[in-house]
């Protein structure tokens, strides 16, 4: 198939794991596993403070700002901000979280190349 269409208006805002994420957020899928493609494709909307916890992925990550401001979090300890059209891009392997500011509600679409996302602690705190 040359081409497809997803109509990001058919699929469901689903509450995000609360296990993996700091206070409430809602994932879109709009390209995952259950459509066999290579390529992880989430709108994800963060209330305010709300962020992922720690975790890594086996391939590269791509954040795309679309409202509000989110933060991305390195354990090292840097810290970026996402604000609407900016990319920040996640090396394999790089321990991290991503969520909104502490001001307001934020949301980034989250493109992962690889397939697979190790969840750790929280980062709460």
């Amino acid at each position: 198939m040359p081409m497809k269409h997803i109509s990001g208006a058919s699929l469901p805002h689903k509450p995000a794991d609360p296990k993996n994420f700091v206070l409430p957020a809602t994932m879109q899928r709009l390209l995952g596993r259950e459509d066999d493609e290579s390529v992880r494709l989430y709108r994800v909307s963060f209330e305010s403070g709300a962020r992922t916890n720690w975790h890594t992925h086996n391939d590269t990550q791509l954040l795309f700002g679309l409202s509000g401001r989110c933060i991305v979090m390195v354990r090292a300890g840097d810290e970026l901000v996402l604000d609407p059209g900016d990319v920040v891009v996640i090396e394999a392997g790089l321990e991290h979280w991503h969520g909104a500011a502490s001001d307001g509600p934020g949301a980034h679409l989250a493109i992962n190349v690889g397939t697979e996302t190790s969840w750790l602690d929280s980062s709460a705190g």
